[in-house]
């Protein structure tokens, strides 16, 4: 009985791979229309205790290829007590179309995060915002490959595509989940079930913006960036894009500690998710623990089919790489696949353990 219901959930996960794979074929778009007159946009971006990253966030932001005098990039400081304001004001100096805010207040209605956001949009007159983090990198092709993609759909919110940067083996493993994740996302999308966006990576229309009364009258949560597409997506159209001109880098989380936090704010948002695309996906974590208790019973059996969903997984995995231009190793997707099982498992876990979540210094 215990072998016939692991093989179950086996089965489940591994036709749900099969499936990503199939319709990844058939489904994936990328259109990318001519657009003849440039809209004017703002980046806003939160900034908490961000000087290690911060400099290199907003280098990359001044190479950016998009008419400058279209362009404002507005940073606000979060009550930061490292160098983050002084990196904003070198910055705003030696670039006219950076503008630093400082604040000092909170709202106990929203995160601090949203807070932050909250009064960059009031200060933003673009008919585009963009929102990116502080330990984002974007390519230069960033702003006019999201526009093209809202215009190709005429979406008033684009969610761009995000990965992990990084030499280290943790960051590896975060690379592929945020490679597996970020690829569903868009295939979903592509299928008309547009589910989630990335705060790091999204394009919203300021019209679309206001009509949703902002980040103040969104219910609190440790995921604006959510709540805020649950929002928008009632009303308005969302596109999901995943291709190399709009592909944002952030960096790794540096240890265990912090990406299980890390994943303890992220599954908050989880769990609001239609329940079709929680339920695969609680199945794909219960696939875990089915697959060691098959390895145990019968090895080899339990082997076999760890091997087969592996493989399907590294197929999906290697064309949505290939979309976005980036190589992934056969030998990191291989390793990581028995610590993904572990931390799946420990993640799961630590969600439910009594506590509060923990994000930029502050507990929710």
């Amino acid at each position: 009985m215990l072998l016939t219901i692991t093989i179950f959930v086996w089965s489940v996960a591994f036709l749900t791979d099969v499936a990503l794979v199939v319709f990844w074929q058939l489904a994936y778009k990328n259109p990318r229309p001519l657009v003849r007159k440039w809209p004017t946009v703002d980046v806003l971006i939160a900034a908490r205790n961000e000087e290690d990253y911060l400099p290199a966030c907003l280098q990359a932001l001044t190479q950016v290829d998009y008419p400058k005098d279209k362009l404002t990039i507005w940073v606000g400081d979060d009550n930061s007590t490292d160098n983050t304001w002084q990196i904003i004001e070198r910055f705003a100096h030696m670039h006219p179309f950076i503008k630093g805010v400082k604040i000092t207040d909170t709202n106990p209605n929203i995160n601090g995060k949203a807070h932050v956001l909250s009064r960059l949009a009031g200060h933003s007159q673009a008919t585009w915002m963009f929102f990116t983090d502080a330990d984002i990198q974007v390519p230069d092709t960033w702003i006019k490959a999201m526009l093209q993609g809202a215009k190709a759909k005429q979406a008033s919110l684009v969610t761009g595509t995000s990965l992990v940067q990084g030499s280290s083996w943790l960051a590896h493993t975060q690379r592929l989940e945020w490679l597996n994740a970020t690829a569903m996302l868009k295939l979903i999308s592509d299928l008309g079930v547009p589910v989630a966006s990335m705060g790091n990576n999204m394009a919203l229309k300021r019209t679309a913006y206001q009509a949703i009364g902002g980040f103040e009258s969104l219910p609190f949560s440790v995921t604006e960036d959510l709540e805020l597409f649950k929002a928008v997506k009632k009303k308005f159209t969302t596109v999901n894009l995943f291709n190399a001109e709009l592909l944002n880098k952030s960096e790794a989380q540096p240890g265990l500690l912090p990406l299980l936090k890390q994943r303890k704010r992220w599954m908050r948002g989880a769990f609001e998710l239609p329940w079709q695309l929680l339920g695969l996906l609680v199945i794909q974590v219960m696939y875990f623990p089915a697959i060691v208790v098959v390895g145990i019973i019968n090895p080899p059996l339990g082997l076999s089919l760890w091997l087969t969903k592996w493989v399907t997984k590294f197929t999906f995995q290697q064309l949505s790489a290939k979309k976005i231009k980036e190589n992934i190793s056969i030998f990191h997707s291989f390793a990581t696949e028995g610590f993904t099982m572990f931390f799946s498992m420990a993640s799961l876990l630590y969600y439910f353990w009594p506590g509060k979540v923990a994000w930029k210094g502050r507990t929710y």
